[in-house]
């Protein structure tokens, strides 16, 4: 523990200083009685109550723009990204973090100095760990590039680009379903998603098509002449760029089809395994008509080119995509005026992500969407990786957060089908007990992979007393923007004794707070 010694710590720190956790090194309160408790937190969510004066800080409107901001363009909030934000304003924030390559992350680019596999071509990742290979196995390729996935949402200084990562890997999804993906997955990531995330869709669109993940998922592979396989012609419209009501039919879906034939990639055991490849002998050669667009004869790779071009700039992309962005980032029914403004900016920039992104966030769409009001449900990995960002957690091994994600049902990667890990209450709002189970054992210190020592808490939380502990773990936790009326039940619950004292209520309190509502949802 940082003290300076024993007579300087208040009432719980002096506690604190000689233990307090139960023998087994876990949470030493009754499970029952705190889960019990929950279902109390959650429906006095509505209750109107007064707040008592520890309390008193505690905020009854929530009213918080920057916080707003950094929830959202984050994977978390945290006391040092928020005093950033506070330090720069709004508008500055957003901009420092529109542009990633401008921001320090030396920690986390040590970090995945060690994990050679990210950088690897396709030909070498095949070499050392295909059916041949003498390095290691697919596996341990597509399990390096989950813990990667988690180590730097809940670690990156680069915040708001690791959610647009996010997104767009549920956007133009490829999932690790089996050997070749969980080879050419670690590629696509770096090569399609990062590499394009705030850039230009076009760009982003082109680089998936010819990418030898896509290419495999979605049978680009066996789309030949005479023979033409419709699934990423139906997808790329449906899910990546126009929407179901693009305004394209099922002649469309065909004669797109025929403009692809030829796509591939050049096998594994190829100098350049891996990489796109046009195979004019199994190219469909004759004219086509796409949503109006007359594609002569003898065009070669160049149909499925224009093809992705007229797409991607396409009015109907600009709506989809915005309207999908918006849900992501802010609501599940976002305004049209604010689609609108996003769909312009796409469209007056020829697809410039970071502007339109800009749009998106800006703040004057914070009171139309209403978050305060109507939030939304954080999704697991938003969820999980929240709470790993709290100062006084240390992320050692991502690996034991990958198995909470898989009990709760948002593993990276693993999203079998084309659209993506949805984004809808009734998804994630079914089964809350995992969800409060996870916050216990992190702030139990029982997590595997996570250091949650209660020195470092105790710390983080600013040596609090019992009086304030409450108060505290609401500020540490979501810089005070929890309902009033939630935490007088997590007081309440507190004072009842149930919660324990010493180590274990710190424990408790930080527990509860992370499971109350007003923390769940956005």
């Amino acid at each position: 523990m940082h003290a300076t010694g024993k007579e300087t710590l208040t009432p719980m720190g002096r506690e604190l200083a000689g233990g307090g956790a139960s023998p087994n090194g876990g949470p030493s309160w009754s499970r029952r009685g705190l889960l019990a408790g929950l279902a109390g937190a959650f429906g006095a969510r509505a209750a109107a109550a007064q707040t008592p004066g520890g309390l008193r800080s505690a905020r009854d409107d929530r009213r918080d723009e920057l916080f707003y901001l950094v929830n959202h363009a984050s994977f978390g909030y945290t006391p040092e990204l928020y005093a950033q934000a506070e330090q720069l304003g709004y508008d500055a924030w957003l901009n420092r973090q529109l542009y990633p390559g401008l921001i320090p992350d030396v920690d986390m680019n040590q970090l995945l100095a060690g994990l050679p596999t990210l950088t690897m071509s396709h030909a070498e990742l095949w070499e050392g760990y295909g059916p041949d290979g003498n390095l290691g196995q697919e596996q341990d390729v597509s399990a390096t590039l989950v813990g990667a996935r988690i180590m730097r949402a809940v670690q990156s200084n680069r915040q708001l680009f690791e959610r647009i990562v996010d997104f767009w890997a549920d956007h133009i999804n490829v999932a690790h379903n089996d050997d070749l993906l969980r080879l050419a997955r670690t590629v696509y990531d770096r090569r399609v998603i990062r590499e394009h995330a705030l850039g230009m869709f076009p760009d982003l669109l082109m680089a998936s098509a010819k990418s030898a993940s896509m290419l495999h998922y979605l049978n680009g592979n066996q789309n030949v002449a005479g023979a033409p396989n419709e699934n990423y012609a139906r997808e790329v419209m449906e899910l990546h760029t126009l929407g179901v009501d693009g305004g394209y039919n099922e002649n469309d879906i065909v004669e797109l089809a025929r403009c692809f034939t030829g796509w591939t990639s050049y096998p594994p055991d190829h100098p350049l395994a891996g990489e796109f490849r046009f195979d004019a002998a199994h190219h469909d050669f004759g004219a086509k008509t796409v949503m109006g667009q007359d594609i002569p004869a003898g065009g070669g790779v160049s149909d499925g080119e224009f093809m992705l071009e007229f797409l991607a700039l396409h009015p109907s992309t600009a709506q989809y995509v915005s309207r999908e962005l918006a849900t992501f980032l802010l609501d599940y029914e976002p305004p049209q005026a604010l689609v609108d403004a996003a769909a312009a900016t796409f469209l007056s920039t020829g697809g410039n992500m970071r502007e339109v992104v800009r749009t998106v966030l800006d703040k004057q769409w914070i009171d139309a969407v209403e978050p305060w009001e109507d939030p939304k449900l954080r999704r697991p990995m938003h969820l999980v990786c929240s709470i790993l960002r709290t100062p006084g957690l240390v992320l050692t091994d991502p690996h034991g957060a990958a198995g909470q994600l898989d009990r709760l049902g948002q593993f990276p990667f693993r999203w079998p089908a084309p659209d993506g890990y949805p984004d809808d209450p009734n998804t994630w709002g079914a089964a809350v007990l995992p969800r409060w189970e996870f916050a216990f054992r992190v702030f139990g210190g029982v997590l595997d992979g996570v250091s949650a020592s209660s020195g470092a808490l105790f710390n983080a939380l600013g040596q609090p007393t019992i009086e304030n502990i409450v108060e505290r773990a609401a500020e540490l936790l979501a810089a005070n923007n929890i309902d009033a009326g939630e935490l007088i039940w997590v007081e309440d619950f507190l004072q009842s004794g149930a919660a324990g004292k010493d180590e274990n209520a710190m424990r408790a309190v930080l527990g509860l707070v992370a499971s109350l509502p007003s923390y769940q949802y956005l």
